[in-house]
């Protein structure tokens, strides 16, 4: 445990056990915003515009499909209080979806696939052909439903527990995810009897530019491990926690 430093040790770390027991979990501290209108209305009133078939239709149906897919990212963002850090400073919408991919609920090819769609629809004065709008209209109906689902994972699991067993060693693992300072708590306590009470204390904020990096590190960690701590499947973590170490070498 003396070499866990970082976050790379940490993942090392979880990559040497044999069992990983699920201990116990609380709920996070998220405050999902209500608006006036929600993105599923703006994909209801898009899914009408489109069935009218009609020039109107079509150039409404974009216009909601767009608010559609604003809406959905401002009310995760406000959702985690990683808005107002977007709004500072003055993040673009291809940002805010490169953050998404960043930390693993999209492919980086759907994201860029949304980014032009979008781009396409929005820059060409011209009426968008009709497989063009089903396609934005499928990718913007997806990333709300992700959006929804994963929103509904964090907000479920501001906090897990876990019990790692390493050869005959046995170490509990704290993830917290602090939602008021934009920060992920890792604490890792030597849990083998007769020891003594070794522990390890990770935080990661996101307060300037040069955390980001770290920041998207951790949150792709606590993603990851929280889906372990809700499907229990050990050997697909362990594949995931590889790859995702394997992919910022890169």
């Amino acid at each position: 445990m003396e070499s866990i430093t970082k976050l790379k040790d940490m993942t090392q770390f979880i990559l040497q056990t044999n069992e990983i027991e699920r201990d116990g979990s609380n709920g996070s501290e998220i405050s999902i915003p209500i608006y006036d209108i929600s993105s599923e209305e703006f994909l209801y009133f898009a899914e009408n515009a489109i069935a009218s078939e009609t020039k109107e239709g079509i150039v409404n149906a974009v216009s909601n499909l767009k608010r559609a897919l604003d809406c959905e990212m401002d009310m995760f963002f406000e959702s985690i209080n990683l808005k107002r850090i977007f709004d500072k400073r003055n993040l673009k919408f291809e940002k805010k979806t490169q953050f998404l991919a960043n930390i693993g609920l999209f492919p980086i090819q759907t994201i860029n696939k949304l980014n032009f769609m979008r781009n396409k629809l929005e820059h060409e004065y011209k009426t968008p052909e009709i497989y063009d709008l089903h396609t934005y209209y499928e990718l913007v109906w997806s990333v709300v439903k992700i959006l929804d689902l994963y929103l509904e994972l964090l907000y479920t699991n501001g906090e897990i527990n876990l019990e790692l067993h390493i050869e005959n060693n046995v170490y509990y693992l704290t993830m917290k995810h602090d939602i008021k300072e934009c920060a992920f708590e890792f604490e890792i306590i030597d849990w083998t009897k007769g020891k003594e009470r070794e522990h390890k204390k990770l935080n990661v904020s996101l307060k300037n530019q040069g955390d980001a990096d770290d920041f998207i590190e951790a949150f792709n960690i606590y993603l990851l491990s929280i889906q372990y701590f809700d499907y229990g499947n050990l050997n697909l973590y362990k594949k995931k926690i590889k790859k995702l170490i394997e992919t910022e070498r890169v």
